[in-house]
């Protein structure tokens, strides 16, 4: 669930509106300037996590992560990430030899934190980390830290390739043993943000949605219905508005203070169709077409209707249906995930807006 020209590498990865490139090899921080990411841990501590050495780490965004990590930056949060193999080629994809470490922090937040999901309930798994109570998981979607540090929500998590099958590269290591390194990483974030001045977790963030969310306009239920050709199917079309609902996690978090929301369309006997829309966002395509790795996973593509100014990046795929895409209309940003129809739905949100 994100002005800026575009989001910037601020040591490791998507960093806030504005923010300007920075590194800080002695780990100690001004006490005025906001955080970057080489401020949270060092180089040598991201290899430790990740089995590998120094000279292997790279900046990096994992494509199938890259908006919930665009749009904390762009709600005011801090999103670093590293990557150590050849990184993950298409989105959704679990195949290849690769492993990313992320950090996650978004100010204000701690009265909102809530642990993250283990399976289909919250985690009951804990552990003392620099003083703070720390929520852990560790499963088939990878290992998660998460805690309220000041008055920070701060994540941290790996995900790897394999993990849903064989030859991840962290097959064969001791049980617990990964999620002993990330709480390593854990224990100097937190740290880090714990002693920060309010100063340095200021990070610049771009204007939140004024007024209600509303699948109607551009976004309007019978022209997608239309342009997909779902003729006479049974559909429903149900606005989901983050502010409206208990945060269930980070990104939910994310998505309410920017205003955030999601049109979801179902078609009895042709599936669901979901609308990601971002009011003021448009300039986040622009990170997302540069970014390492993520450029990699995404082709430019032209929209019908589109004009000057206006981008739309697609899913690259081997097989099957060609989804997520990313387009923009005047300042708005949306994603689709719509199977096959996802360029269909965007110029039939185009036609409606016009």
């Amino acid at each position: 669930m994100i002005t800026m020209a575009v989001l910037t590498t601020s040591c490791a990865s998507m960093s806030s509106p504005g923010a300007s490139p920075g590194t800080s090899a002695s780990n100690t921080p001004s006490s005025s300037a906001p955080l970057v990411c080489d401020d949270l841990v060092t180089q040598d501590t991201v290899a430790a996590v990740l089995a590998a050495e120094p000279a292997d780490v790279a900046e990096a965004v994992e494509p199938s992560d890259a908006l919930d990590l665009a749009s904390l930056a762009a709600a005011g949060g801090l999103a670093c990430s590293w990557r150590v193999g050849e990184g993950q080629q298409f989105i959704g994809s679990g195949g290849g030899d690769w492993a990313y470490l992320t950090i996650r922090i978004l100010p204000d937040a701690a009265g909102d934190w809530v642990a993250p999901y283990a399976g289909d309930t919250p985690s009951d798994e804990t552990r003392t980390i620099a003083g703070v109570e720390a929520s852990t998981t560790a499963g088939e979607t990878g290992w998660r830290v998460s805690a309220p540090v000041g008055s920070a929500w701060v994540g941290l998590g790996i995900t790897s390739s394999g993990l849903t099958s064989s030859g991840s590269r962290f097959e064969g290591t001791p049980t617990g043993e990964v999620l002993d390194n990330l709480a390593t990483a854990a224990e100097s974030a937190f740290t880090t943000v714990e002693s920060a001045s309010a100063a340095q977790l200021a990070w610049p963030a771009l204007p939140v949605r004024d007024g209600d969310a509303r699948c109607d306009g551009g976004l309007d239920e019978s022209g997608i219905v239309s342009a997909l050709g779902y003729g006479d199917a049974t559909t429903s079309y149900t606005l989901i508005d983050p502010r409206t609902k208990p945060v269930e996690d980070l990104a939910d978090a994310v998505s309410a203070r920017l205003g955030a929301f999601t049109c979801e369309l179902f078609a009895e006997g042709f599936g669901s169709t979901d609308i990601l829309v971002l009011r003021g966002a448009a300039s986040i395509i622009d990170g997302l077409a540069a970014t390492p790795d993520i450029r990699a996973a995404l082709e430019s593509i032209d929209l019908e209707g589109a004009v000057d100014g206006e981008r739309a990046l697609l899913a690259r795929r081997e097989d099957g249906p060609r989804s997520p895409l990313f387009f923009t209309v005047g300042d708005t940003l949306y994603a689709v995930n719509s199977g096959d129809g996802a360029q269909t739905v965007a110029e039939a949100i185009i036609a409606q807006t016009r």
